[in-house]
């Protein structure tokens, strides 16, 4: 998310905590920790898809294991 995009949405955030709380609590310290549990739970998805690539981009099958015949079957027609 870039910069202007954050803004927006903690902008908008603080907005709906004001009209919602009415002056019972600071706005922007419920704002500031909404929105670092929000950065938190989009890194960590970031990080996920980040691993989750890499696993597939990396993958190595074991020598060890003996493969099914079907995986050699040529692609195409069956006869």
């Amino acid at each position: 998310m870039d910069r202007i995009k954050y803004q927006m949405l903690r902008y908008s955030v603080e907005n709906e905590i004001a009209d919602y709380d009415s002056g019972r609590t600071d706005p922007n310290a419920l704002a500031n920790s909404l929105m670092r549990l929000f950065l938190q739970a989009q890194s960590a998805e970031q990080v996920r898809n980040q691993h989750a690539k890499r696993k597939l981009l990396t993958f190595r099958r074991r020598p060890d294991v003996i493969v099914p015949g079907w995986a050699f079957h040529p692609t195409g027609r069956n006869s």
